[in-house]
């Protein structure tokens, strides 16, 4: 009986240690497929090898915007993390650039430069606010010294003279926001945010306002916009010269100094037709404007993401970059017809009014009358 004993725990015995060493193989077999595979020194040896077209394809800039542009943010971001070690600016802006650039995922950018879900968000909006930081330094009003240049280079697109700047608005589509989404709704069933924005003959942007829902029209969004506000407040800084202003689609108000297209509704004269056309392509910078920061920034296509106060910093970062880039770029075409699809907005005609004339509204129908018959005079 003893020896039986002694066999069945000598068993036991046995049994235990299989099943301990298997639970061990399992386990270290488990730890190894957890550990994330991924590039290492992607940024210090494989990137510089990249000839500066391929650079340019990748991060949608040349090497030398790139270089201007690390010094603009440096001073804005730490370096250090308690309780990690730090991750270098450069690391973490060409990284939060290939997010823009591409529509790849979070877990794909994080194993191309070696970092965790988590550091790359916390890369991202990092590096987004340090170009919200910069940003009314590089999106700026034309200085009174600089408007004879750009009248004279709107004029050269079509002949109107005294235009500063070109207004129109697209949307930015999002997935359905967790609060309210269906303010969010545009008219063609998308969710979207609105981005409102002004630009010179060069698509450069002068002014950027963003964060309206979808569904919000152009000509509200407008008037609740800083630029609209300040200049009901001070006129003569924006357009120094009375004859100046800028010209929007038939969304926006007939004012002193915003004049949009005669509406069509069928009894408009050769000359208003006229005038018309020679708006519209002048107007055309606006929708080029957006069309390269659509195909330079792809991210924008469809901006995914699940922290919706993010998105309007998101949105002026990338206008923010797109300024900068045209400082120092010649080349856009191609970006420029990966974008074209994108650009969209609501050109309702909500603003325009034609019953009781406010004084701006009575100035901006003088005014478009005038340039109305100087083309025909021409």
């Amino acid at each position: 009986m003893e020896k039986k004993n002694k066999i069945v725990v000598a068993a036991i015995t046995a049994v235990k240690y299989y099943i301990d060493v298997v639970t061990n193989i399992l386990c270290d077999d488990e730890e190894e497929t957890n550990i994330p595979v991924r590039i290492e020194n992607y940024v210090d040896k494989i990137i510089p090898n990249f000839t500066n077209e391929q650079f340019r394809q990748h991060f949608r800039m040349n090497r030398s915007t790139f270089e201007q542009l690390l010094p603009l943010i440096s001073l804005s971001i730490s370096t250090t993390h308690i309780g990690r070690p730090s991750i270098a600016i450069e690391k973490q802006l060409l990284s939060v650039l290939w997010i823009l650039a591409t529509p790849d995922s979070y877990r794909s950018v994080g194993e191309r430069f070696n970092l965790s879900k988590s550091s790359l968000s916390e890369n991202f909006v990092r590096i987004i606010n340090a170009l919200n930081k910069i940003a009314k330094t590089v999106i700026c009003w034309p200085r009174e010294e600089e408007m004879e240049t750009t009248i004279n280079a709107f004029r050269n697109i079509a002949g109107m003279d005294n235009v500063v700047g070109a207004i129109d608005g697209t949307f930015i589509p999002i997935k359905a926001p967790h609060n309210d989404p269906e303010v969010y709704k545009t008219r063609k069933l998308i969710y979207a945010i609105t981005l409102q924005a002004v630009c010179n003959a060069s698509l450069k942007f002068t002014d950027c306002f963003v964060g309206y829902p979808g569904s919000v029209s152009d000509t509200r969004i407008f008037r609740n916009s800083g630029l609209y506000k300040e200049i009901l407040l001070n006129e003569r800084k924006y357009f120094p010269d009375c004859r100046m202003y800028i010209i929007g689609d038939k969304a926006y108000p007939l004012l002193g100094w915003c004049i949009p297209p005669y509406i069509d509704r069928g009894n408009l004269t050769a000359n208003q037709l006229n005038f018309n056309r020679t708006l519209s392509r002048t107007r055309q910078v606006i929708e080029r404007a957006f069309a390269l920061l659509f195909g330079r920034f792809r991210r924008l296509k469809f901006l995914d993401m699940n922290k919706t106060e993010l998105i309007p910093a998101t949105v002026m970062a990338c206008c923010v970059l797109h300024n900068i880039c045209l400082d120092n770029e010649i080349n856009l075409q191609e970006f420029m017809a990966e974008g074209n699809v994108n650009v969209d907005g609501n050109d309702s005609v909500e603003g325009q009014h034609y019953g009781n004339l406010d004084e701006q509204t009575r100035n901006g129908n003088i005014k478009r009358n005038e340039l109305c018959r100087s083309f025909t005079r021409q």
